[in-house]
């Protein structure tokens, strides 16, 4: 895959905080573009990993193993021995994370962003409801079938990527006056 991605999308997507994307970009353990941080699919993949080991290596480590991992991912090596018992799943993680940001992307295309309703906002099709309400609502705890009983219409795919849109689209600036 080669789209690169924001702190954020990346944060969305391997299901980390942002401030950890953004401590692995500032100690420089992935390298960055230079203007604004951005990410490569690889620095996705070794981010997915660090989130399902859960343990905390040193910075020098983090950055050997972020550099082994782009060296397999260039020879195409699906799994990756980083100790003794330690074996790292690169293909499976590649296929789980592609699955997700395509399905997503394709959900994407179908939201319908138009100035003339809702200021702009995304919306689902056919309707005046911002994704970005229902992602907050599930963003603040609201459970998806209390949702789905006001809006019958969302799927449990609408609900999910909505969620992760609040995540990969942080709303930034002050709030519009109306």
């Amino acid at each position: 895959m080669e789209t690169i991605f924001t702190p954020s999308e990346a944060a969305a997507f391997v299901q980390l905080p942002p401030k950890r994307i953004y401590k692995e970009l500032e100690y420089k353990v992935i390298p960055s573009m230079p203007l604004a941080p951005r990410l490569t699919f690889a620095a996705l993949i070794y981010l997915r990993a660090l989130k399902e080991v859960n343990f905390t290596f040193s910075v020098d480590y983090r950055v050997r193993l972020y550099q082994q991992l782009v060296e397999a991912l260039e020879q195409q090596i699906s799994t990756l021995e980083i100790a003794k018992f330690f074996t790292l799943h690169i293909d499976a993680i590649a296929r789980e994370l592609s699955d997700i940001i395509t399905r997503f992307k394709a959900w994407e295309k179908r939201l319908v962003t138009d100035p003339n309703i809702m200021g702009g906002e995304a919306v689902f099709p056919e309707t005046r409801l911002t994704v970005r309400h229902v992602g907050s609502m599930l963003e603040r705890g609201q459970l998806p079938e209390v949702i789905r009983e006001d809006y019958p219409y969302l799927s449990l795919e609408d609900l999910e990527f909505a969620h992760l849109y609040v995540r990969a689209y942080p709303s930034v600036g002050r709030p519009k006056k109306h």
